[in-house]
């Protein structure tokens, strides 16, 4: 039986070429489903990747617009200072300083970190938690850089409060 497929493909020049034809299509056929189905993967994969960066945006545009808010912050607001700062917010506040000392100036890339010790003596929880709010909330970028609350021996309803605020401002 062999033979005789051997005999009728080697003597018919046709049927041999439409066989080899046929054996090539499949084999194409196989390779393009199997490539066609790794394309398919790979198109889930980067649809996730796209919908993952897709809801990263909202943030990135928030976050974006926090650090461009900061930058004209420290842009548009020129002061002679730190002191001159904490001085008009205590004032504003009704609060007498016993020390404002400046201290050091850092160079910090393109900005200026001014450095300033604060010190009030015998004042109330309430003025403290204002104090800190305004500088939280205020017009120039101020940071607290270390803190420290300690009550009076006279009248343990007052306090003294040492802060040490620093002042960025561009360079």
């Amino acid at each position: 039986m062999i033979k005789k497929v051997q005999k009728i493909l080697f003597f018919d020049r046709s049927l041999l070429a439409l066989s080899f034809a046929i054996i090539v299509i499949a084999l194409t056929a196989i390779i393009a489903f199997a490539y066609t189905g790794n394309l398919e993967k790979q198109n889930t994969t980067l649809k996730s990747r796209v919908a993952e960066m897709q809801s990263m945006t909202g943030e990135v545009t928030a976050l974006k617009s926090t650090v461009d808010l900061k930058v004209k912050k420290i842009g548009l607001t020129k002061t002679g200072g730190i002191v001159p700062v904490l001085e008009q917010m205590l004032n504003s506040l009704g609060i007498k300083a016993k020390a404002i000392k400046p201290l050091e100036k850092n160079k910090v890339k393109d900005y200026m970190e001014e450095d300033a010790e604060l010190e009030i003596q015998g004042t109330d929880l309430n003025s403290i938690v204002n104090l800190l709010y305004k500088i939280d909330n205020s017009p120039v970028p101020l940071k607290v850089k270390s803190s420290a609350i300690r009550t009076t021996f006279e009248d343990p309803n007052k306090f003294i409060l040492k802060l040490t605020v620093s002042l960025l401002s561009k360079a």
